[in-house]
């Protein structure tokens, strides 16, 4: 994911520098057969460590805003458990079904 934002004005608010903001991310399923599976997705946000907003923000008060960038990792683990065939995939799938009819 790649996001840059040119200077300008938006909204109710004036960016005063570029911004530039990319994120990369990875999964992988693993099957553990009658247990379930587990689902691994890593992801880290701000990968050049870029996004350094500077905006002033218009309204009842004028703001001037500057965010450091931060750059953010993430791990999350999907356990899938108890999951459910279905009857309607697979090789003859139906074929049951259709004898019945």
């Amino acid at each position: 994911m790649v996001q840059w934002t040119s200077r300008g004005d938006y909204d109710n608010f004036r960016i005063t520098k570029c911004r530039f903001y990319s994120g990369i991310g990875v999964q992988k399923d693993f099957s553990l057969s009658s247990l379930g599976s587990l689902t691994v997705d890593a992801r880290c946000m701000d990968l050049f460590n870029t996004n350094k907003p500077v905006a002033t923000i218009f309204g009842p008060r004028e703001l001037t805003t500057s965010n450091p960038a931060r750059r953010t990792f993430m791990l999350d683990l999907t356990w899938r458990f108890n999951k459910a065939s279905s009857k309607y995939r697979g090789t003859g799938a139906g074929e049951k079904q259709k004898a019945r009819m």
